[in-house]
């Protein structure tokens, strides 16, 4: 490359960064700019003169810019440059000259200084523009002349790439391991060494392949249709079985009538006979022409009932059907006191607990369930090599579910290198569990609580997993709570009744018994040898059960793990103490959590042993001295963990299985405390600002943000969801609530809390969206830091008034009870003052989040471990409490859950005999309720709008009704203007016309009319390469009788276009242009001038433009959203526009700048009907919008860049970061744990030396195993080398 000469000071550069980066700084260019700005202003003029008189052609026509966005109005950037217009291919390229003339008199084009652009009118590729301006040339004779130029936006038609599932290996026998950046692992303790090479797929469209250890005998999702691509949707496989005969398949209902009478019946689990109950009962029964009353008759349903409960769907098969035990617990009595004798401990009897073997849960689920059809038994690693990457680039490891998670492959692969069961020559697979557990009241009223174990299968996809109308969650057992006898019983045993302390350890006890009533023999025989069992394809395979996860919200999590509520070590995964939290985040704090790791080892079953003799047999108490100084160090309690019990000696840790907890850590955890802070930050600084919140949280969607039902700041019966909402719309909500420069301060928090919270939250992981989550956990660790430093403190917060007459009810209640008559209010706690509430950082779900990158890499991406899923299995257990006598209802729900199981199965095998395939369809709750719903054929299509619409428009006389209203100025000839681009096939932008008046004449509108949709929905892939949709209304409402126009304020009338803008000399790529649809019309059409006559229907958009703030400072790196704002209609027709809805990327959501306020300058007329707001005296508009871009997942990936399933350019901005060293010298941080907490202390269990440090889970070392691979060098590529035993 030549040196590269400035113009200014004639300093030569070799790279042309660092030209760029000199010439921002060089006077002497700066002044010689500054010299030519006087001809070029007098050469602007003249050329626009000129321009305006000329007679030009639609194919050299200059075009009309959209001006740039200013805070308080807008600038023109000079004249436009000829556009040369377009060819017949549809492209143009934009020629930076050089300077000097080749021999034939041509102007001299080199690479380093053309920019080539093309104007599209389908999808096209804009490359990027690296060339020199002609004025920055490395020749310094040349003349200086830096025209200022205006841009128009080019249209880009994104591509409507599809989703695409895996792809079958072009051979099995020679697979394209090169590919596999697998390392290679061997073992030599054993005898025998045998080779086995890896199996890899092809890659598919988006560059996704999967490598499997070996061969798999099948791959459930190899033949995916588009639906099963759709968020919520699973198409089903037919079974290839021998249908049975109705009688055989209706088991032990005595006819069909009955049969569907009884399924109506029992499968209304609202208790009560509702509308869409009663119509249910008219489709499926009464509907049915085998049905005859006349059989019903005289069948006792009760007597039923219990015959469907017990039925066994196989006879081969053990019963599966619920079981009633009581639960013995050994309870310490203590000291005795005085001449009181007693003995050290006694056992106590629990009554109610139901359960049921989970091996025959098990077998029934993989015999009879077709699901099972989906599970992936076949464990495999996935990357992504994007096709337009760089073929050097090396893959991306792809993370979503189970079973492409590091722990369960490190199962299967273990099992695979295991010696196999003598004379067993089956299939070995692992089946992932996964289990929940939490309490839940079942009614508002009263004191009926249930505790539910759940049991899932971590083989199933999660997109079927999460669906409720797949039944993929199975009932495992009810946890009964210690009863009010309880103390009845201590008092008779010793004469005083437990303490807090004793409960809370009968509690533990409790649990852990239950838990090894659940782990039998028979569930360990299965752990280790596996079971036989046949599947519903007709093949056998052995299945070893694996207990993979444990979600719970950290209550739970304590029971689990048998470590002390809230205690000095507060993790149940490592021994960080509470005030090493705050360090987040930090490398030190990623270092302490690996050598702290908590282990189920010899040496804390020692501790709990010696414990447990102290208590049981030397009557020392729960809670004494003598107990806290073996295990209050490590934050342990005196209780045998039932999983160590039962699974230590076959390799298990339970503290591997306990998962993180997103919903309850984030969103009901740190967000929550965050937001109530500031809500209490609010009040304490008073003024407005409360009212002001509760107006800010705008909707979007149908289900993405929902409306706010009560005020943000009373934190008023809110889910999970609405905290989720709340912070995609905390930014704008917030801002300019609090004095500067606490604002800024708050304002930075809440972006990097969006978007750590929209990072952690993808469904979809891979190598690159981790290492980012890293990047902003470290963030997100340094802003709460200085939040709770330096922010949060600078006001004294007190409890909210809501808060305040909360404390006082429950203290009035305790009195009024008797509890805590002991505890009169005094002091600060009295009815007319408020507590104090300080914001601190030392909270365990603070810790949690920094171990969401390695526990999703352990796991898969955080919705498959969530408690999300248990917590919606809640509302089916209250529904069946509200269809019981509320008298031993654990029993009755216990037996409606069996009941529901077996009339599955039933249905099943009667629609075979009937003949009828199943297909599941989305469930009613998904459907659109719009008059334009969108059919399930219409996926591969960009977008939707209805074929017919009930609201014709007469154009001419819509437009002299609406005459005076600037919206509607330039309609007509923005509409003639845009059919005749695309009837023509004519490259053109968003913002000017391509053709001259005369050849308006040649476009024929059949009638004079255009037709009104009240909806539009656009069809997109998702990162995560699934099938999104998102549906749009228009701002206005179109009666189409008189042409009255009405506003219709829907916040759903926003869409995001690709942003390509020229100023004639080459393309800026931008992030997105963005347009809120006025009014979503068709028409027929047709072109006189060509030898066809048919008419054409064409589908249109018609839109006023938001333009980008020249102001703004947008993204990753300044911690702000992008603002945009509307073009004002002064400023010509770039206002408004219409647009292909082909072009369209999909809706987005922008909310108001609240605090940037309001105008109405932006229309001519104050009574436009275009408006956003209307008062009594005309019309308003926004200032400025904030473009919401964690509203959802995709969109977050979308401006963030690196989606999967963003393979088209258009379709996504250039990849964004952090800034690296953002955080990673934050002072009061280490980057060696030991400089801030010295060494390791010996009561917490690492001994002060290395050979006793805790070992990490999850973390496999391989520096004792010989890598043959390195030795044979390129020939092990695609293999890896075993060994086994003989």
């Amino acid at each position: 490359m030549a040196p590269i000469s400035c113009p200014g000071c004639q300093r030569e550069f070799g790279a042309w960064r660092a030209f760029s980066i000199h010439q921002s700084t060089c006077k002497a260019l700066a002044e010689r700019i500054s010299d030519s700005a006087s001809q070029l202003k007098a050469a602007s003029k003249h050329s626009n003169s000129v321009l305006d008189q000329s007679n030009l052609s639609s194919e050299s026509r200059v075009r009309i810019p959209l001006p740039k966005r200013r805070k308080l109005g807008f600038e023109v950037e000079g004249a436009p440059n000829e556009d040369p217009g377009p060819s017949e291919s549809d492209q143009r390229e934009v020629s930076l000259l050089s300077g000097s003339s080749r021999s034939d008199g041509s102007a001299g084009l080199d690479k380093a200084t053309i920019g080539i652009a093309r104007l599209p009118t389908e999808t096209t590729d804009v490359p990027q523009d690296d060339a020199i301006p002609e004025e920055l040339s490395s020749s310094p004779d040349q003349t200086l002349i830096a025209p200022r130029v205006r841009r128009i936006r080019l249209r880009v038609t994104p591509k409507n790439i599809l989703p695409e599932g895996v792809c079958a290996p072009d051979s099995v026998a020679s697979p394209s391991s090169s590919r596999s950046p697998s390392p290679d692992r061997v073992q030599t303790r054993h005898r025998r060494i045998r080779v086995i090479r890896r199996w890899s797929t092809t890659p598919n469209a988006f560059g996704v392949w999967r490598e499997y250890y070996s061969q798999p005998s099948v791959i459930p999702d190899l033949d995916r249709s588009l639906l099963s691509f759709r968020t919520g949707s699973l198409a089903m496989k037919p079974l290839s079985l021998t249908p049975p005969t109705l009688e055989a398949a209706l088991g032990p209902f005595p006819n069909y009538s009955t049969y569907l009478h009884a399924k109506w019946l029992w499968e209304n689990e609202s208790g009560t006979i509702s509308a869409a109950a009663n119509q249910k009962l008219l489709d499926t029964v009464y509907a049915d022409e085998k049905f005859n009353p006349k059989d019903v008759i005289g069948v006792c349903l009760a007597t039923l009932k219990h015959k469907v409960a017990e039925f066994q769907p196989s006879p081969f098969l053990e019963s599966d059907g619920w079981k009633e035990s009581d639960v013995q617990i050994k309870v310490p009595l203590g000291l005795q006191k005085g001449d009181q004798t007693f003995p050290a401990s006694v056992r106590f009897r629990v009554p109610g607990l139901q359960h049921r073997s989970i091996v025959n849960v098990v077998k029934r689920v993989l015999s009879t369930d077709r699901n099972v059809l989906h599970y992936h038994f076949h464990p495999f690693r996935q990357y992504a090599s994007p096709p337009d990457s760089l073929q050097s680039a090396p893959p991306q490891r792809v993370i979503d579910d189970i079973y492409n998670s590091d722990a369960m492959i490190k199962e299967y692969e273990a099992l695979q290198r295991s010696p196999r069961e003598p004379g067993c020559t089956f299939e070995r697979v692992i089946l992932a569990l996964q289990f929940w557990s939490d309490a839940t009241q079942l009614s508002n009223f009263g004191s009926a609580k249930l505790w539910p174990v759940y049991m899932y299968f971590g083989n199933q996809p999660k997109w079927a997993r999460s669906r409720s109308d797949m039944h993929s969650c199975h009932d495992i057992a009810h946890i009964p709570s210690l009863p009010d006898s309880f103390q009845d019983f201590i008092c008779e045993q010793r004469g005083f009744a437990a303490d807090a302390r004793l409960k809370t350890h009968c509690k533990h006890e409790l649990f852990h018994k239950v838990w090894r009533i659940l782990l039998d023999k028979k569930f360990v025989k299965a752990y280790k040898h596996g079971i036989l069992i046949v599947f519903p394809d007709g093949s056998v395979r052995r299945v070893y059960l694996r207990i993979v996860t444990y979600s719970a919200d950290y209550p739970e999590k304590v029971l689990i793990a048998t470590i002390r509520n809230l205690g000095t070590c507060l993790c149940p995964r490592c021994l960080v103490q509470r005030h090493e939290i705050r360090k987040v985040g930090l490398k030190a704090d990623a270092k302490l959590r690996q050598k702290t790791r908590r282990a189920d080892d010899a040496k804390q079953r020692s501790l709990v042993k010696k414990a447990r003799k102290f208590i049981y047999k030397d009557r020392k108490g729960v809670g004494s001295a003598w107990v806290n100084a073996l295990l209050g160090s490590l934050s342990l309690v005196p209780t045998k963990n039932a999983f160590s019990y039962r699974l230590n000696k076959l390799g298990f840790d339970y503290f591997s299985m306990l998962c993180s907890d997103f919903m309850h850590e984030f969103e009901l955890g740190e967000w929550k405390t965050l937001l109530l802070h500031l809500i209490r930050m609010l009040h304490a600084l008073g003024g407005n600002g409360i009212t002001y919140l509760d107006e800010r949280i705008p909707p979007f969607g149908r289900d993405t943000i929902r409306k706010i039902i009560y005020n943000v700041s009373e934190l008023k019966q809110l889910a999970a969801r609405d905290f989720e909402d709340i912070l995609q719309c905390a930014i704008p909500a917030f801002e300019g609530l609090f004095p500067d420069p606490i604002d800024s301060k708050i304002q930075e928090l809440l972006f990097v809390l969006a978007d750590w919270h929209s990072l952690a939250k993808l469904r979809l992981q891979t190598d690159s969206t981790l290492s980012q989550l890293e990047a902003a956990t470290r963030i997100l660790g340094q802003q709460l830091r200085h939040f709770a430093d330096h922010v949060a403190n600078t006001v004294r917060t007190v409890e909210t008034p809501i808060e305040r007459a909360a404390r006082v009810r429950r203290n009035a209640a305790k009195i009024s009870k008797g509890t805590n008559s002991s505890t009169q209010p005094s002091g600060n706690t009295e009815h007319g003052a408020s507590k104090e509430k300080p914001y601190t950082l030392d909270r365990y779900k603070l810790h949690a989040l920094g171990e969401y990158p390695s526990q999703i890499r352990l796991f898969g991406s955080l919705d498959v471990i969530s408690t999300q899923m248990g917590e919606a299995r809640h509302r089916q257990k209250k529904r069946q409490y509200a269809r019981s006598n509320k008298r031993n209802f654990e029993t009755q729900i216990a037996m409606q859950t069996k009941i529901a199981e077996n009339i599955r199965f039933i249905e099943s095998m009667v629609n075979a005999a009937n003949g009828i395939v199943l297909d599941k369809q989305p469930p009613a709750s998904q459907a659109m309720a719009d008059a334009d719903s969108v059919p399930l054929g219409s996926l591969e299509k960009p977008y939707w709008i209805a074929d017919a619409s009930r609201v014709p428009i007469n154009l001419s006389q819509l437009l002299q009704s609406r005459n005076e209203d600037p919206a509607f100025k330039h309609f007509r000839v923005q509409f003639l203007d845009h059919v005749l681009a695309r009837l023509r096939g004519y490259p053109y932008s968003w913002d000017e016309p391509v053709g001259k008046l005369k050849e308006y004449s040649g476009i024929e509108l059949e009638k004079d009319r255009i037709y009104a949709h009240d909806t539009a929905q656009f069809n997109y892939t998702t990162y995560d390469i699934r099938r999104g949709q998102d549906t749009i209304k228009p701002a206005l409402r179109f009666t189409g009788k008189g042409s009255m126009v009405e506003p219709e304020n829907s916040v759903r009338s926003t869409v995001m276009l690709s942003a390509d803008e020229t100023d004639g000399v080459s393309i800026h790529r931008r992030r997105f242009w963005y347009a809120r649809v006025m009014g979503i019309f068709h028409c027929r059409v047709r072109d006189r001038t060509k030898d066809s006559t048919e008419w054409v229907r064409m589908d249109m958009l018609w839109v006023r433009w938001l333009g980008a703030d020249p102001d703004e400072r947008c993204g990753l790196k300044v911690k702000r959203l992008e603002r945009v704002g509307y073009v004002p209609e002064t400023e010509g027709p770039g206002a408004f526009g219409f647009v292909d809805p082909r072009d369209v990327i999909r809706a987005c959501h922008l909310s108001p700048a609240f605090h940037h306020g309001n105008r109405r300058d932006l229309l001519s007329s104050s009574h436009s009907v275009a408006f956003d707001m209307k008062t009594e005296d005309g019309g308003e508009d926004y200032e400025l919008y904030y473009v919401l871009r964690f509203s959802d997942r995709d969109m977050a990936m979308r401006h963030r860049g690196g989606g999967i399933g963003h393979v088209d350019a258009a379709q996504r901005a250039e990849g964004e970061a952090y800034d690296p060293n953002d955080g990673s010298n934050e002072n009061g941080g280490s980057e060696d744990p030991l400089d801030d907490l010295g060494q390791l202390r010996e009561e917490r269990g690492s001994g002060g030396g290395a050979e006793t440090a805790w070992p990490v889970d999850g973390v496999h070392s391989d520096d004792d195993e010989l890598s043959l691979g390195e030795e044979i060098g390129s020939e092990a590529d695609d293999v890896f080398i075993e060994v086994d035993d003989d």
